[in-house]
């Protein structure tokens, strides 16, 4: 799977706090197409928890979303209808227009990660939970 979708910890940033800003406003179908995108990302970052917890949250609000047919984003990014719901969701909120919509929220995430001191520390914050809810138990010290 070519990544033709941006994959650093800002543009996961930029859709994480589109997410919570959608989850604020009672908005959860575009809460769950942006978080489907946060966990592609996460995933293709190697932050598997943030993956799985972006996962959960799609689930949790529709139990029938194509992501349950799948164990994972491992999982899903090798089957081609995962591979077009990503491409129509990613052609819906691309980049630009999603830091667009985050500036008419008043929310100007530059430098934000440098607050951090691990990308993982920097999702869990956008996701409003602790780092030790995304990492595995096997992985925690």
């Amino acid at each position: 799977m070519m990544h033709y979708m941006e994959s650093s910890i800002e543009a996961l940033g930029v859709y994480l706090h589109l997410a919570a800003a959608s989850h604020r406003r009672n908005q959860p179908l575009v809460r769950s197409r942006l978080l489907v995108l946060c966990g592609v990302m996460a995933y293709w970052l190697g932050l598997d928890g943030v993956a799985d917890h972006c996962r959960t949250l799609v689930l949790d609000q529709n139990q029938s979303h194509l992501l349950g047919r799948f164990a994972d984003f491992d999982a899903a990014l090798a089957d081609d209808e995962f591979i077009a719901l990503l491409r129509q969701l990613y052609r819906r909120y691309p980049r630009e227009k999603a830091e667009q919509m985050l500036a008419s929220l008043g929310i100007d995430p530059a430098g934000e990660r440098a607050t951090y001191y691990t990308d993982l520390e920097y999702a869990a914050s956008l996701l409003g939970v602790s780092p030790a809810q995304l990492t595995p138990p096997d992985e925690q010290s």
